[in-house]
C-alpha cells in the first residue's frame, strides 16, 4: 500500500465525504500534511488513529454479519440506559450521536440496521430526522425505534405514517428495549 494517500483516496479508506474529511482536517481534528501546493496527504496510521477515536469503523476492515445500530440521544443517561440493554446481545456494532443532524450525517456514511431515537433533541429533532429518513432511498427502509417522554397522540399518528417500527413512551423499561431490538434485528441473546 502507499505510504500516503490523497484526500479522495482516505475518505474512500474512512467510508466518509471528501468534504467532511477535509472539513475534519481543517478544524485540526484529523491530521493530515499537505503537498507544497497545498493538497492533503494522509498516512493509514493517522487515518486509523482517527476513526478510532471517533468511533468510525473502516469499511475495508468492518466485520460483516454486524448489525449496526445507531442511537440518536441528546440525553447521555438514556444512551448508557440503552447501551446497558444491548449488552444482552451478540453481533451488533453501536454508535451513538447527540442529535439529528449528526444523526443523518453518520446514516448517510455508515448505513445503520436500526436507529434508536429521541424526538426532543437540539438542531434537528426526531420528527425532523425522520421525515428525513424516509425521503431518501438509501436509508428510507431502515428501521426504526422511537423513544421519548413527549408523544402527544398527533405525534404518535405522525411517526406512524412515517413507517416507525416501534414507539416506546419514556421511562422505558430495560426489558421493553431488549425485546424491541430483538423484535427488528433478530439479534443472539448472550447465554
Amino acid at each position: 500500500m502507499k505510504k500516503f494517500l490523497t484526500a479522495n483516496e482516505a475518505a474512500e479508506y474512512l467510508g466518509v465525504s471528501r468534504s467532511s474529511l477535509v472539513s475534519w482536517t481543517k478544524q485540526e481534528l484529523l491530521d493530515g500534511g499537505t503537498t507544497p501546493g497545498g493538497h492533503y496527504r494522509f498516512t493509514i496510521e493517522k487515518l486509523d488513529s482517527f476513526a478510532a477515536k471517533r468511533g468510525l469503523t473502516i469499511p475495508a476492515k468492518s466485520e460483516t454479519n454486524t448489525t449496526k445500530i445507531l442511537v440518536i440521544e441528546d440525553d447521555e443517561g438514556f444512551r448508557e440506559f440503552i447501551r446497558d440493554a444491548l449488552e444482552a446481545f451478540n453481533g451488533y456494532e453501536l454508535r451513538e450521536t447527540v442529535d439529528g443532524t449528526q444523526g443523518a450525517l453518520m446514516t448517510g456514511t455508515w448505513g445503520p440496521d436500526i436507529i434508536i431515537l429521541d424526538i426532543r433533541m437540539p438542531n434537528m429533532n426526531g420528527l425532523d430526522f425522520m421525515k428525513f429518513l424516509r425521503q431518501n432511498p438509501a436509508s428510507s427502509a431502515t428501521k426504526v425505534i422511537v423513544a421519548s417522554a413527549h408523544l402527544s397522540p398527533e405525534l404518535k399518528n405522525e411517526l406512524e405514517n412515517l413507517n416507525t417500527d416501534i414507539i416506546l413512551e419514556k421511562p422505558v423499561r430495560l426489558a421493553k428495549i431488549i425485546a424491541s431490538v430483538q423484535k427488528l434485528a433478530n439479534l443472539e441473546l448472550k447465554e
